[in-house]
């Protein structure tokens, strides 16, 4: 349960990242529309191999269904009950049907969620060994800024008040 709440306050963090973030996490520099998205799978499958800064196209779609996977994950585990020793701090708050819809949701979507991961780490893998582009160099030594860590540290404080608020204050 505690990394299901660790969830929801990452995933707080990353959606107000998405839109305040450095430019390269801002979601309107990688979700491109579904022409963009085709333009640029063409491309790559026809030899071409730029990499642009940040998440490709097709790589932005990848994101944003993990992030909505992840989501469903932590909002229906939040009314989850597994029946013996873990129930969600909002199970109380609606029906036992409903409870039982989103526990069956929360327990199927965990291999939406594995699948969306595995692909991703193919992709990632694809991307480093079989096309030579170096797409983990700049994962972990992209370019900082000091305003970026300042950002980031209050937003993640946000999300994690946020979560606590959530899981502790809310469900009394």
């Amino acid at each position: 349960m505690k990394s299901g709440y660790a969830i929801v306050a990452l995933l707080l963090f990353r959606l107000a990242w998405g839109l305040a973030g450095s430019p390269a996490a801002r979601f309107a520099s990688f979700v491109r529309g579904p022409a963009a998205t085709l333009a640029y799978a063409r491309e790559l499958a026809a030899g071409k191999r730029e990499l642009p800064p940040g998440h490709n196209p097709l790589g932005g779609w990848s994101v944003a269904a993990m992030l909505a996977c992840l989501a469903l994950q932590a909002g229906t585990g939040l009314f989850s009950n597994d029946e013996s020793s873990h129930e969600g701090p909002l199970a109380s708050k609606v029906s036992d049907a409903t409870v039982d819809r989103l526990s069956s949701i929360h327990g199927w979507n965990q291999y939406a969620i594995l699948t969306l991961v595995v692909l991703h780490l193919a992709a990632i893998s694809i991307y480093q060994w079989r096309l030579r582009l170096d797409v983990l160099g700049p994962m972990v030594h992209g370019p900082t800024r000091a305003r970026d860590n300042i950002v980031a540290a209050v937003l993640l404080t946000i999300a994690a008040g946020a979560t606590y608020w959530l899981v502790v204050v809310y469900p009394r």
